[in-house]
């Protein structure tokens, strides 16, 4: 069997015909012949924990060799300083601006007590020809700190390549989960203003059936009185009088109750045969009507004429009563069409006291018990789009009678900042106000004050309100109302 043949100089070791420089072994022989070399002597430099050994950015004019201790390398960026590894003895620092004389590319600091040698162009090239054996040594270290840096950075970059890999891969998975928490939000706000609409709807239906409802009733009355009217004043002498009496019902005044009562009771002895609905009618009348009607009062015969007389009077109210309700309902439908406007792609140059007040129209089903102070003063138009800021009044007023239980006083005010050109809102009430505990919390998703049951909603209106607010580039907060109850404060930029 053949035996590898290895060199007497400890200094070298050959395996499988490639010399491998051992650091170690190289260190060890130099501490050997430090004592007996005034030249080693005097490449000996040592420095204390934490000193710098080589500057970033500066220039080399050494090529240090650590004998004992561990430097640390440091790399400056823009934002941090990174740690990029420990040198520890027969490594070396500075090796490549020392050879280029470029300028040095990463800080070296001694990590703990370090003893290097420090060789300078001259030292160096002495060193070589004076150590000949230790010199080749040294030089098979410098090609092996080479490769092994070079091998560093190869698996650098393949640690790079697959760190890459996996943030693409989170990325990815990111952009799903954030792609999906959007849907659910849009979900939850698509939710949040269906439960809006279904609470404007019913309100809605209540205030339109009203007038729809007398509506009805007035067209029923004329349809089956007016054929019967209009063939009994062309009998009579006075159809002059059924045509006052018939314009005087369009063009009525309301009288209170109380009064009206009272003039019923006086009438009752002039008039001895009306029934007590005519009695009402007549009681509505006013005293040039009534002087009208003295020849036919307490005279039974006349009884016809006058029951023509307060028919076509009350033929009269009833068709007040349509041009009255058709009118409510006109307002109703273009108070909603105009606060439920679709968005455009750009906004719109507005006076949000108009959409304020369409949307006080709409909510009339809410605001019946509750007493409004309004002082919307002459503002600046905004950039805005109206029927996303009709979304937030609407949430505001309706959080305003929740808590107020639908009697109390809703206070309206804006104004303008001179300062900033803000145009400033705000909606108060006077109901229980908000713990402080609570302010902190009342903007985020899915926090409500409301109890179960019927309240609607799904407890983001006030975080849909926050966001429409930033989308227009202002902002939203609450505080306490002087005098009790809470206070929303909007500012948004004015378009002057």
């Amino acid at each position: 069997m053949m035996t590898k043949k290895r060199h007497n100089n400890p200094k070298v070791i050959e395996e499988a015909g490639r010399p491998l420089y051992d650091k170690a072994t190289f260190v060890q022989s130099i501490n050997q012949l430090i004592p007996g070399s005034q030249l080693l002597i005097s490449l000996i430099k040592t420095f204390a924990p934490n000193e710098t050994i080589l500057k970033e950015g500066e220039q080399n004019q050494h090529l240090y060799v650590v004998l004992e201790g561990e430097v640390q390398q440091q790399k400056e960026g823009e934002d941090v300083t990174a740690d990029i590894g420990l040198l520890g003895p027969g490594d070396f620092c500075g090796l490549l601006s020392f050879q280029t004389g470029e300028p040095i590319f990463i800080t070296i600091k001694a990590h703990s007590k370090v003893k290097t040698l420090a060789f300078d162009h001259d030292s160096f090239d002495i060193f070589f020809t004076k150590y000949p054996e230790i010199s080749r040594t040294l030089q098979g270290l410098i090609f092996s700190n080479l490769a092994e840096r070079y091998r560093s950075v190869v698996g650098l970059h393949l640690e790079v390549a697959h760190l890459t890999n996996e943030l693409e891969l989170e990325r990815n998975q990111l952009q799903r989960t954030i792609t999906e928490l959007e849907r659910t939000r849009n979900a939850y706000i698509s939710q949040e203003k269906m439960a809006t609409l279904g609470e404007l709807t019913a309100g809605l239906a209540h205030e339109i059936n009203n007038p729809a409802s007398a509506l009805l009733r007035s067209v029923d009355y004329l349809s089956a009185n007016l054929p019967a009217m209009f063939n009994k004043a062309a009998g009579i002498a006075s159809s002059e009088l059924v045509r006052l009496f018939f314009e005087s019902g369009i063009n009525r005044d309301y009288s209170g109750t109380t009064e009206q009562r009272e003039r019923m009771k006086m009438l009752s002895n002039n008039f001895p045969f009306l029934q007590r609905g005519k009695l009402r009618l007549l009681a509505e009348l006013s005293a040039e009507l009534l002087e009208q009607l003295n020849p036919f009062a307490k005279k039974e015969s006349q009884q016809e004429t006058l029951n023509l007389l307060l028919d076509a009077y009350q033929s009269g109210v009833f068709l007040n009563g349509i041009k009255l309700s058709t009118s409510r309902i006109e307002f109703l439908v273009k108070s909603l069409k105009s606060y439920s406007r679709q968005p455009g792609k750009s906004p719109e140059r507005a006076d949000i006291r108009v959409g304020i007040r369409e949307t006080l129209q709409i909510l009339g089903h809410r605001l019946k018990n509750v007493q409004i102070d309004d002082d919307l003063q002459d503002i600046p138009p905004v950039n805005c789009f109206v029927g996303e800021l009709n979304q937030v009044w609407t949430n505001l007023i309706i959080n305003a009678c929740d808590a107020m239980n639908d009697n109390g006083n809703l206070y309206l005010s804006c104004g303008l900042e001179q300062s900033s050109s803000y145009v400033w809102i705000k909606i108060a009430d006077n109901g229980p106000g908000i713990p402080d505990k609570i302010k902190e919390k009342i903007f985020q998703p899915s926090f409500t004050t409301k109890a179960g049951g019927g309240d609607f909603g799904l407890g983001i209106g006030l975080t849909i309100a926050q966001g429409i607010i930033e989308k227009h580039h202002g902002t939203i907060s609450i505080s306490d109302r002087k005098g009790g109850g809470a206070e929303f404060t909007i500012r948004v930029p004015s378009h002057s």
